[in-house]
């Protein structure tokens, strides 16, 4: 059979910085049931992945304090018969906890938290291309694209802020003393709410951001020319647990322990009717309805891997993925037609995972 007449795949990596690895596994589209396929090792710190439609994914590796090493972002390539190969690497401009394709697919977006910037850089294995910074705010966590390529929106979970930037090089505001770009705009969120990850439907009229301190998801209106965003709702994801809000975390900051909100992951299915979060300090995913409008309602609460850091959704929307960074295991859960999960099936991964991504093999 050539590589040509292969049935398609579905192919799931999982960066663990605690191993130094990205695991590639295969999840089974009729029965979610998960099996480990590869690992490409040699990635110290791997915390964050981006994948194109291609099949290359790139992955962010600080290093693990040994060998004096910058970060870096690496390429992974995949095939269709579940090989994973290491291939060029880029050096970032500082520590990454998450990475991004920019539109014009030939850069690529790190977000620093620990170093509070936002950076654009060539791809890996590229000649030439613009590399810029974004002055983003304190604990910059991540970074999403307006559907039409026009606009990036930041998360800042230090300052409690979203900010939003224009991407054409001839309409981006003028840099700041430091040569970073400033931003178009910003909305501010509640204080000591943390802002962590956002995503934007197709339409690109609604954003979603969870807060990591909180456990409140805020939904937006977004206008399309200006960018600018409008808070509709604020609900919580967490209501019921006996947490308390979650202090801004750092390699200096003491252990809070578990009493305290610790939201991680946001995901919205394909057909944008259901949104998912994760919880590490319960170890628990909360889901929501999507409504007509864009707003949110609670459906369903379900206990997870240990410290469920990263999840992800598989392209046909039928499962829901997440991995446990304390737990060392990856989990699919079947999503319902009423938004409640069934666990499908659960593998062992590398030491700690922490993000997740799927492809589906041409």
């Amino acid at each position: 059979m050539t590589e040509q007449s292969m049935p398609q795949r579905t192919l799931v990596l999982v960066a663990c910085p605690g191993a130094g690895a990205v695991d590639l596994l295969e999840l089974d589209a009729g029965t979610g049931a998960l099996k480990a396929l590869a690992r490409a090792e040699g990635l110290p710190g791997v915390a964050a992945l981006a994948l194109d439609p291609q099949g290359t994914a790139y992955a962010a590796c600080n290093g693990d304090g040994t060998d004096g090493s910058r970060p870096r972002a690496v390429a992974l390539s995949l095939d269709a018969t579940g090989a994973v190969a290491q291939g060029a690497a880029r050096d970032l401009p500082a520590s990454a906890c998450f990475v991004a394709l920019g539109p014009d697919g030939g850069s690529l977006f790190s977000a620093s938290y620990g170093d509070a910037r936002l950076d654009r850089v060539p791809l890996p294995g590229t000649e030439g291309g613009k590399a810029a910074r974004y002055e983003t705010g304190a604990n910059t966590h991540c970074v999403a694209f307006s559907p039409d390529g026009r606009f990036l929106y930041a998360t800042s979970l230090g300052d409690d802020r979203v900010s939003w930037f224009e991407t054409a090089a001839n309409a981006e505001t003028p840099a700041d003393d430091d040569g970073a770009i400033g931003p178009s705009g910003s909305v501010a969120a509640e204080r000591g709410s943390g802002p962590r990850y956002l995503r934007l439907n197709r339409a690109g009229d609604r954003v979603y951001v969870v807060h990591e301190l909180t456990g409140e998801i805020g939904v937006y209106a977004r206008d399309a020319e200006s960018g600018g965003l409008e808070l509709l709702q604020r609900i919580s994801a967490v209501e019921g647990l006996g947490l308390v809000p979650g202090p801004v975390r750092s390699a200096s900051t003491p252990d809070p322990g578990t009493g305290v909100v610790w939201a991680a992951d946001l995901r919205l299915t394909p057909d944008e009717r259901f949104l998912y979060t994760t919880e590490r300090s319960t170890s628990t995913i909360a889901g929501f309805a999507v409504k007509d409008d864009g707003t949110l309602e609670f459906v369903s609460r379900t206990s997870t891997e240990a410290q469920p850091c990263g999840s992800a959704i598989d392209p046909s929307g039928r499962f829901l993925l997440v991995c446990g960074e304390a737990s060392d295991h990856i989990s699919s859960y079947w999503i319902g037609d009423d938004g409640w999960l069934t666990q499908g099936s659960r593998s062992e991964t590398s030491a700690g995972p922490l993000a997740i991504e799927c492809y589906r093999t041409l």
